[in-house]
């Protein structure tokens, strides 16, 4: 599960309808955050993206969008605009939750990498643990209030295989829906299923505060919750750099 403070972020994005609503101060922010949106989030590009245009921008052509801003003197780079457009569709069709091939892609443009999208590419444990994560407050900014959807097989199946092969038996921090899948792919006379639950057991046990002050032991049980705990502060950092961006909304 998510700790409390991610949690409630996603919990209480409906709430942030109102920062979109067009002041001088927030137009001022947005113009300033797109105008310098090197390593800025999908959420805090959409939120300034909506502030500046409104909800008209959920309908418009990916070339509406960038000849409107080159005309408003805004030049995103290809990698932020994957972003915007990652955050728009996400609105609109959101086969992120379906789609191996959609999911593959947002986790890249969401996580600022650039994707071939002619190919399936495997993605890291902790890029698509963000990209879950702020996927979920992104729809929590619908403004037609729908819910974050349930992951399909498709999409459950590609999340294990890309743990199963960078070395996770414990699905970590929000892809715990993958985990019967990343079960699935071990042996059943493996000594898998007993590293999952020593390292479930261990986890629940470490103070998440300490983490980056936490040395792990060089066995098989200290490289499992080193990867946990590689993927997790790698989804605090992000969540605290999304807040702060969206605080300025405020």
């Amino acid at each position: 599960m998510l700790n409390e403070k991610l949690q409630a972020f996603i919990e209480n994005a409906p709430q942030l309808q109102s920062w979109m609503e067009k002041t001088a101060s927030r137009e001022t922010v947005a113009r300033n955050l797109l105008r310098n949106p090197d390593e800025n989030s999908a959420a805090g590009l959409y939120m300034a993206a909506r502030t500046l245009y409104g909800i008209d921008i959920l309908d418009w052509e990916p070339e509406t969008f960038w000849l409107t801003m080159t005309q408003d003197g805004i030049d995103l780079p290809e990698e932020e605009r994957n972003k915007l457009m990652a955050a728009v569709t996400l609105q609109k069709v959101p086969s992120f939750y379906w789609d191996s091939i959609v999911f593959q892609q947002t986790v890249q443009a969401l996580n600022g990498e650039l994707f071939d999208p002619e190919a399936l590419q495997e993605t890291p444990g902790a890029y698509m643990a963000w990209a879950v994560y702020e996927a979920g407050v992104i729809r929590g900014l619908d403004p037609e209030g729908e819910t974050v959807p349930e992951f399909d097989e498709d999409v459950q199946q590609f999340v294990a295989v890309c743990l199963k092969r960078e070395g996770y038996v414990c699905t970590p921090t929000p892809l715990e829906f993958a985990q019967d899948n990343l079960d699935s792919l071990y042996p059943k006379k493996s000594n898998a299923s007993g590293l999952k639950t020593r390292t479930k057991e261990a986890w629940a046990k470490l103070d998440k505060e300490a983490l980056p002050r936490t040395e792990f032991s060089e066995n098989s049980l200290g490289v499992q919750l080193a990867r946990m705990a590689a993927s997790y502060l790698y989804v605090q950092d992000k969540a605290d750099q999304m807040a702060e961006e969206i605080s300025m909304f405020r």
